[in-house]
């Protein structure tokens, strides 16, 4: 025979194998969640799984259990009780194969029959039945099973059912059960007990919500390596600035649809005139709102399923599926009326858009959409040509105007300038070409203060360090606009070297002596005398003598000796011839 305490051993290593099983399988659940990166779906499905695994063995071993129990019960004479366990196994399979209940109804019934039944073995069995070990197990299971605020209900009722039966057992009222052996042992046994199922079930709990935390980072990783993906997919496929796709989403499309089902096939292709010289003479910011709002035109004209695509700097393409040519080139005149809607709400007409646009069609499935892109192109080239130099001159007019306008200066000042320089050239013996291109610098010289600050050109007083390094840019600025105009393009040299001092100590360059170009020289003597003998925001005007003793004190350093002695011998020359004029007048 077995004593108790190697029964109540054998029962407690029964429960504690049950319990490394159930950790077990928590292990192996732990590993799925991590796998499948999907936390808050499999965390759920862990404690289902345990909860589905564990029914599944209740009905299929339970009859072995239940019965037992019950055909003891029945030998020592207890019918009640072994009718009363006979019949929990048939409710609870009862309620648990019932797929109209739901889960969480299931997993609460499934504890408190097993509750109950650990109760029942506990009060009919004693010490021998080991109840309290099934008492513990069925705490370890709540924790598992159940969320947490059923497990707090379930911990609560554990506590006031054992309360209870303390109660009970001290008022002797199950003095004719085995749970009366334990005697003076019970509060012991019945305190360890649950400190032990409580103990595990905190245990269990803490792996449970360290998983959910796990899951929760996995969850949020995924979820933000999933946006990242996104980005990173738009990103790689549409341009930064304009929103519309990129040049290689074109490309790859090009390929895509490059089938007999998306015949005719229709390109357009657009390039704008005039960015470069618009981000020279007015910045980058200028021509950037050109690309934007140009694009969002385009965008506005085209019809669902048409792509476009901002395919160069200041290039645009327009693929149009099951579009035959007559659509193409009708899309193509309604792009060009948007643009001058656009324009009439412009008043600057620097800031006008002019676009020249081509078209090509695939009708033939034996054609290569290459070549249509590339006859759309030629056509395009062809009509930018064409409006180029109108588009040019009609920039150049607007930053002429607004030069004007910032720097205070005057048609008058650079008609005078004209005509000063225009003598001292004259004198140089220029060729007409020379000449022209002096009255043309004369004019233009300073076009590149339409890059400087207002505030700064405006400025009555002394300029600031910072400041005078943002005005010694004009002429870099002004160069840059030259360059991208044909119409300048002869004269850029001369725009960047006006500033040159023949000592070397002008800007932007350091030229010195006959390094700088003999236009520049001459218009440096001329404006610089000019802007002595008329009113300017920094300083009145002083009298032509006094302007030319200026000039010539400045000579060899600042001006070309030799053009200084020139100009100052023409501008005496001139006096005389003025006031022998005003003499004879009288």
């Amino acid at each position: 025979m077995k004593s108790m305490n190697q029964i109540i051993k054998q029962k407690i290593a029964e429960a504690m194998g049950f319990i490394k099983k159930l950790f077990k399988n928590l292990k192996m659940q732990t590993a799925n969640i991590k796998n499948n990166s999907d936390g808050y779906r499999d965390l759920n499905y862990l404690k289902n799984h345990l909860f589905y695994d564990i029914t599944f063995y209740f009905i299929v071993l339970g009859p072995v259990l239940f019965f037992y129990g019950a055909y003891l019960f029945y030998e020592e004479g207890k019918y009640v009780v072994a009718a009363i366990e006979f019949s929990l196994y048939f409710l609870s399979v009862i309620v648990l194969v019932n797929r109209k209940i739901n889960i969480r109804i299931k997993k609460l019934f499934f504890l408190l029959i097993g509750y109950f039944a650990s109760v029942l073995v506990l009060i009919v069995a004693g010490p021998m039945g080991a109840g309290m070990v099934c008492v513990a197990v069925v705490l370890v299971l709540s924790g598992s099973l159940l969320d947490k605020n059923w497990i707090m209900k379930f911990i609560a009722f554990n506590l006031f059912a054992f309360f209870v039966i303390t109660i009970l057992l001290i008022r002797g009222f199950f003095d004719e059960f085995a749970i009366a052996d334990y005697g003076s042992r019970w509060l012991i046994v019945a305190i360890t007990s649950q400190v032990l199922g409580i103990g595990l079930l905190y245990i269990i709990q803490m792996i449970y919500d360290g998983l959910e935390k796990q899951a929760q980072i996995i969850a949020r990783s995924k979820e933000n390596l999933e946006a990242s993906e996104q980005q990173y997919r738009y990103l790689s496929y549409h341009d930064h600035l304009t929103g519309l796709y990129n040049r290689l989403f074109w490309e790859e499309e090009q390929k895509r649809i490059d089938n007999s089902e998306q015949l005719p096939i229709s390109i357009i292709i657009g390039d704008i005139n005039g960015v470069k010289l618009m981000n020279d003479a007015f910045g980058h910011k200028a021509g950037d709102r050109i690309i934007i709002e140009t694009a969002q035109i385009m965008k506005n004209c085209c019809r669902e399923g048409e792509i476009v695509a901002r395919t160069g700097g200041d290039e645009f393409s327009i693929l149009m599926l099951k579009t035959p040519r007559e659509i193409a080139l009708k899309r193509m005149e309604e792009i060009k009326k948007a643009f001058i809607i656009h324009n009439r709400r412009i008043l600057n007409e620097a800031f006008h858009i002019n676009v020249a646009l081509g078209s090509g069609t695939k009708e033939e499935p034996h054609g290569d959409l290459k070549e249509t892109i590339k006859k759309a192109e030629l056509y395009m080239n062809q009509r930018k040509l064409l409006e180029q130099r109108s588009s040019h001159s009609a920039i150049i007019s607007s930053i002429k105007a607004t030069m004007y306008e910032k720097s205070h200066e005057t048609e008058e000042h650079s008609e005078r300038l004209a005509a000063l320089s225009r003598m001292v050239g004259e004198a140089l013996h220029l060729s007409q070409i020379e000449l022209d291109n002096l009255e043309l610098l004369a004019t233009l010289h300073d076009i590149g203060k339409v890059g400087i600050d207002d505030r700064i050109l405006a400025k009555p007083g002394k300029l600031t360090d910072e400041e005078w390094i943002e005005m010694k840019k004009h002429p870099e600025i002004g160069y840059r606009i030259a360059v991208a105009s044909p119409e300048l393009v002869s004269i850029s040299e001369y725009i960047l070297s006006h500033h040159e001092h023949w000592d070397g100590s002008g800007y932007p360059k350091g030229l010195a002596g006959e390094e700088i170009p003999l236009l520049s020289r001459i218009i440096a003597v001329a404006d610089a005398y000019d802007a002595m003998t008329e009113n300017r925001v920094y300083q009145k005007a002083t009298n032509r003598e006094r302007a030319l003793a200026e000039i010539e004190k400045n000579a060899g350093s600042q001006f070309d000796p030799e053009i200084v002695e020139l100009f100052v011998r023409i501008m005496k020359e001139t006096a005389a011839i003025d006031l022998h004029i005003q003499i004879k007048m009288k």
